[in-house]
């Protein structure tokens, strides 16, 4: 009997990868080179499950199917290329397994294919066509002149045809069949590498966390935390944040806001759902897995557990200077004391 998937989340830089990184060397847990980002990134499987119930329209739906497509057929297969550079998504989960899989679960959502044009969408115009061609040279001059690396183009799919996309009145069906595709790619990585589950990490998963118990309601969550400043500052580091403490800080204020105004929607008694502190693993690193691993209902069976060091982990206090720190207190500083940490 296969146990229950897991799921590593929390708000990014916050210990998220070094907490996959250990359960990956687990005997009966498979991980994944990167996160498998297609259930909660822009046209992922959260959005196609919404636009094909709460917000359906034919034409939205349709359009949904075909982003969600480009992201599991072209964007996520395409390691050498941008947007999601390195990712190789058949390599991991079952290569002619993965597209058969994918062909299946589309083919549920769609009632008819044919010709025609989404006018809403694509442009009807030659001279439309023109103009945007223009523009694509345009923006390779400019970057020839001021010596900066020409930017791919980005991949698309063809829209061969149009289709009629399913409704579903009953949005336990989609869940099911959206759950079942995912299990099955997973499971089958997780077998391929005599693995009794799967666990899966990507911080953004904490901000919906109600479909991801919708999908899976049996998983088990791990949320992993850190002190707020350590999460600002490593933030500035990144190219998709805020180079600012202050931005940073108010990026994750929002982030704190929703998640919560979304705890507060559910019954987190209800799930199987973990907490931990960054801090504490890196003290502590044994002691705290094996009280994790007993609640996900497994033994200590770890192998060369990586290196979690809690100077690592607590450098900003370091680095940043007194005012610094205050000027993040007066941001964050409700949610640090919430969190467990001294303002």
């Amino acid at each position: 009997m296969m146990l229950p998937p897991i799921f590593v989340c929390g708000t990014g830089r916050s210990g998220t990868w070094i907490l996959y990184r250990a359960l990956g060397r687990h005997k009966n847990i498979h991980t994944f080179p990167k996160e498998m980002r297609f259930l909660v990134d822009p046209d992922g499987m959260i959005d196609l499950i919404d636009a094909l119930t709460i917000r359906y329209h034919p034409v939205k739906a349709s359009e949904a199917l075909h982003r969600f497509e480009r992201l599991m057929r072209v964007y996520l297969v395409t390691p050498d290329r941008t947007p999601y550079y390195g990712f190789d998504l058949p390599g991991w989960l079952g290569g002619e397994y993965y597209w058969q899989r994918l062909n299946q679960f589309c083919s549920c959502l769609v009632d008819l294919d044919f010709e025609g044009k989404a006018l809403q969408i694509e442009s009807d115009s030659n001279d439309e066509g023109r103009l945007v061609a223009y523009a694509k040279r345009l923006q390779a001059l400019r970057q020839q002149v001021q010596r900066k690396p020409s930017i791919p183009e980005s991949l698309t799919l063809p829209r061969a045809k149009m289709n009629v996309v399913r409704y579903f009145s009953e949005r336990s069906r989609l869940v099911a069949l959206a759950a079942a595709f995912v299990d099955d790619l997973f499971r089958k990585a997780a077998q391929a590498n005599s693995k009794q589950t799967w666990c899966e990490k990507t911080p953004q998963h904490i901000l919906d966390l109600n479909v991801l118990w919708e999908l899976f309601p049996k998983s088990i969550v791990i949320h992993i935390k850190r002190d707020p400043r350590g999460v600002a500052y490593s933030l500035t580091k990144q190219k998709w944040a805020p180079s600012s403490l202050e931005g940073a800080s108010l990026f994750l204020r929002n982030v704190y806001n929703r998640w919560n105004d979304l705890s507060r929607t559910i019954d987190l008694n209800k799930y199987r759902y973990y907490e931990l502190k960054l801090e504490d693993l890196a003290l502590s690193p044994e002691s705290v897995l094996e009280e994790l691993i007993s609640f996900c209902g497994m033994e200590y069976e770890f192998e060369n557990l990586p290196d979690i060091s809690p100077a690592k982990v607590n450098y900003w206090k370091k680095i940043m200077s007194n005012q610094e720190i205050q000027s993040v207190n007066e941001i964050l500083g409700p949610y640090i004391e919430q969190m467990g940490y001294e303002a």
